[in-house]
């Protein structure tokens, strides 16, 4: 089957097998056996400066001007250009097994994948001189991700008054960088604190935007010492050679809850979902939670509350510390709704529906921030919070 999307062209093969039909046919007990296999490719064609691999020139201000006598005249300047850009390839194998039990009361389904993507298309640097920019979009290497995932529905009740439906799901996934151009690391976050220092890295072997710090260094009490990491290529210097990569923002797990209940005219819903493992790079503390940055100009202003742990005051030497690396496990409650059904309203075909509800209800985790989703692949820079709404419905059928 080929499906052609703006933006995305795809070719994928599936192949289904009944395996109940074959052997447990007179089976009561087990309702559904299905073994399915899949293998697709897709392209994806949006690149993110359109016009990076066109050339393209723009009329110069008055610092690119050429004199013919007396009279400046602006010069056309080109501007960068990626040559031979290509689309960046993914190829998905995946085998699914559907089960159900009790005329599908119960139904699951395992599934495991794997996925490579190729020519992927990222902003990095370039040689001096040989572009007129020092980073521009390249097809740079490729990467995988395999995994894992559960999921299980149940009916769990089922009588004249009350229903009970349930889904939970269950994931691990695990990405890795297999090749780059040459094998050469890509350091990305340049802004990570407003530092100008790469605070994030693409290596072979790595999952993508792991962390590239400092091994921060603590006294006898386990405070953190101010400006002191360990030097790890033990050289006695402090720079670029002694960072480590510690950690990345995949989880390591993702699990999902959802519940729906039905008495006579009421309903009540929520939903559920956590977290395991992944980790957060704190920027907000990194670039801020140091006394030298209350003032701000003359002018007194907040800082978080971290320094009085800390008891750091400049910025400058702590901001790419593995210390601002937190653990960002959670669990959060994203919606949960109440509702009651009046039938027979006005007539015997009108009924009326009176909910209510809230969303991001609340999440549980130990990361200091204000929220551990709010990031921008694991670097946090959010000052503020996700709003939480409450919400009230009137649903009329006639």
């Amino acid at each position: 089957m080929k499906k052609l999307i703006v933006g995305v062209i795809s070719l994928q093969q599936t192949f289904a097998w009944k395996i109940k039909e074959d052997f447990f046919k007179d089976s009561t007990t087990l309702s559904d056996l299905k073994l399915r296999l899949s293998y697709g490719i897709t392209g994806q064609q949006d690149i993110p400066e359109p016009n990076g691999y066109l050339q393209k020139y723009q009329v110069g201000s008055g610092n690119s001007e050429y004199y013919f006598g007396d009279s400046p005249v602006p010069v056309a300047l080109p501007s960068k250009r990626t040559n031979n850009l290509k689309w960046e390839e993914t190829s998905s194998y995946n085998a699914g097994l559907d089960f159900g039990f009790l005329n599908n009361r119960i139904s699951a389904g395992l599934d495991v994948y794997y996925k490579e993507s190729k020519d992927l298309l990222v902003n990095a640097t370039i040689s001096d001189g040989s572009n007129f920019s020092n980073r521009v979009y390249q097809n740079v290497g490729s990467f995988t991700t395999k995994g894992v995932e559960f999921t299980v529905n149940a009916n769990a009740i089922k009588t004249e008054d009350f229903n009970w439906n349930m889904n939970f799901n269950i994931s691990k996934f695990e990405r890795r960088i297999k090749n780059l151009v040459n094998g050469t690391d890509i350091f990305l976050g340049d802004n990570i604190a407003g530092t100008g220092t790469p605070g994030q890295i693409f290596r072979e072997g790595y999952t993508p935007y792991s962390f590239y710090v400092y091994k921060q260094l603590y006294n006898n009490e386990g405070k953190p010492i101010e400006g002191a990491f360990a030097d790890l290529n033990g050289d006695n210097i402090k720079n670029d050679s002694d960072k480590y990569i510690y950690n990345n923002p995949d989880p390591d797990f993702t699990l999902g809850f959802a519940s729906n209940m039905n008495y006579k005219k009421f309903d009540f819903s929520f939903n559920l979902r956590a977290s395991i493992g992944n980790r957060i790079f704190n920027a907000v503390d990194a670039s801020r939670a140091q006394y030298d940055a209350m003032e701000n100009g003359g002018v007194l202003s907040n800082i978080p509350s971290q320094v009085l742990e800390t008891n750091f005051h400049t910025t400058s030497n702590v901001v790419l510390s593995d210390l601002y690396i937190e653990n960002a496990s959670f669990l959060k409650l994203d919606n949960i709704t109440l509702g009651y059904t009046l039938s027979n309203w006005l007539n015997s075909k009108t009924t009326l529906r009176v909910s209510t509800g809230m969303q991001n209800v609340f999440v549980l985790t130990k990361y200091s921030g204000l929220d551990p989703e709010i990031t921008n692949n694991g670097v946090d820079k959010t000052i503020y919070p996700r709003q939480r709404s409450i919400l009230f419905g009137l649903n009329l059928k006639f």
